[in-house]
């Protein structure tokens, strides 16, 4: 009798340490994937490894698990909206309220690999596995702004990233920097990139595009490998970060200046003016010191709201 009573409490307590376990994998979530704040900084919207859309409201720092079958790269709020909009592993996408209305959803024909929409829901921006860019008109009729090129995503191992300013005039894409040449001009020109393969397919460094015509209308070389770059609200300026420690920006006005960012550790790097790297220099007369051990590469840069201010992310 008692040894059945000792089975008995074996059994139960195996019985709820595994469903302790279940209801712990239920309601975790893996690493996140993708992730974009509400404009007004009260939500957060995150996609996981493990599928799961979780909707933070950090005032109250509380959590809803929006699906538990959500596209890992298509975490995104619509700015100036109480909108976000992803996309469900059957390739379907949804603009959905923070109440839960859905607003509108539409089957694409993949899976996106980050995406943006315009603030009155009818213009969409999506990328591909190869970095590609499409767009979706109000009527679901689409165009496609740069080709993909097979399983560029796989090869570099991220998204070709999308920013858009506030006027939704101009859209910024940042894949992979194009590594120097040796004689000048030392990158490509648009042109010869477009000759290089149709609609700009490889076309991976930071470029520029004027989404009225839905064409690049600069291409801002100087990264040398994984890049993120982001636009600022009012469009007047490009920033980027690459992770071999390249910082650089750009006024839109005039985007074939360059002008470089300092790095974490050394300032700014001044070029030498005969091309001479032993003559080159840093000035670190403005640099805050950075904390010990920090690298100097830059995972992804974003400008603040409403301001001309951005922040560079690194390890």
């Amino acid at each position: 009798m008692r040894r059945n009573g000792i089975g008995i409490l074996l059994w139960v307590a195996v019985l709820f340490v595994a469903g302790n376990n279940a209801w712990r994998v239920y309601t975790s979530a893996a690493p996140v994937m993708t992730a974009s704040v509400s404009s007004d900084g009260a939500y957060a919207l995150t996609a996981h490894r493990d599928q799961k859309l979780i909707l933070w409201d950090l005032a109250h720092q509380t959590r809803e698990i929006i699906s538990r079958d959500a596209n890992s790269y298509a975490a995104y709020f619509v700015k100036e909206q109480p909108v976000f909009v992803w996309q469900n592993l059957d390739n379907t996408v949804k603009v959905q309220s923070l109440s839960g209305e859905i607003k509108q959803q539409f089957t694409l024909d993949r899976p996106v690999y980050g995406h943006l929409m315009t603030r009155d829901l009818q213009t969409y921006y999506y990328s591909d596995l190869g970095w590609s860019l499409f767009r979706r008109n109000a009527d679901g009729t689409s165009q496609t702004l740069k080709a993909t090129d097979d399983n560029a995503f796989l090869g570099y191992h991220k998204l070709l990233n999308l920013a858009m300013d506030n006027a939704e005039q101009r859209l910024v894409t940042a894949g992979s920097g194009e590594p120097k040449g040796f004689e000048p001009p030392y990158y490509q020109t648009l042109a010869e990139v477009l000759e290089d393969g149709e609609n700009y397919k490889r076309l991976y460094s930071v470029a520029l595009w004027d989404l009225n015509s839905g064409e690049p209308i600069a291409k801002l070389d100087g990264n040398s490998s994984k890049t993120h770059a982001a636009i600022s609200p009012d469009g007047q300026w490009v920033v980027s970060g690459d992770e071999n420690g390249i910082g650089l920006y750009w006024n839109t006005n005039e985007p074939t200046k360059r002008h470089r960012l300092a790095s974490y550790v050394s300032g700014i790097f001044i070029p030498s003016p005969t091309d001479d790297i032993a003559d080159a220099s840093f000035d670190d007369s403005k640099l805050i010191a950075a904390p010990k051990g920090v690298n100097t590469f830059t995972l992804a840069v974003a400008f603040i709201d409403h301001s001309r201010y951005y922040l560079r992310f690194g390890n």
